[in-house]
């Protein structure tokens, strides 16, 4: 959804609805949405850019690093993000300078409001996702979902496997 700059108000404008999102747009690798996105969104203007303050709300289905089960995960979560128009950007040989990759942008007067939704999802899903903290995964010797059931390996090896969660503490 484009959103025209010039129709925010002094007062503000306020967006609540839902929308039915892509899996596609998922970073998280065989990631996909349960539900739809529901958002509710005010984006005020403020001198020479835009506050946009919002909730997001959904469900997605994502994969467990350690026992690559699939698992719910709801998302709810709040964001504050300031726009910035791009033409305030010195573009130096089209590359942005270090302090200039910490803004978003607009630009021709629109604000790509699935853009930002979109990116407010994938700030939320963990870099690596789990299941639950307490996960014990697979063993790396057989395979063997060890939330299930034991394996039958060599104990050596689960040594080596308490020693190695010790160290990922």
């Amino acid at each position: 959804m484009l959103i025209d700059v010039n129709k925010i108000t002094e007062e503000g404008l306020s967006l609540n609805n839902h929308l039915e999102m892509d899996n596609e747009y998922l970073i998280e690798e065989g990631g996909y949405f349960f539900d739809n996105l529901h958002y509710d969104v005010f984006l005020v203007p403020s001198g020479d850019h835009i506050k946009v303050k919002g909730t997001i709300k959904t469900m997605v289905s994502l994969r467990c690093v350690r026992c690559l089960e699939n698992f719910e995960m709801e998302v709810d979560s709040n964001f504050d993000v300031i726009l910035f128009p791009v033409n305030l950007v010195e573009v130096n040989n089209l590359h942005l300078s270090d302090e200039d990759m910490e803004y978003v942008f607009f630009e021709d007067e629109k604000i790509d409001l699935d853009k930002i939704l979109i990116e407010q999802i994938n700030f939320f899903i963990p870099y690596n996702p789990l299941c639950n903290e307490n996960c014990k995964g697979l063993c790396p010797i057989c395979g063997v979902d060890l939330n299930r059931e034991e394996c039958k390996c060599d104990n050596s090896f689960k040594e080596l496997n308490l020693l190695l969660d010790k160290l990922k503490r």
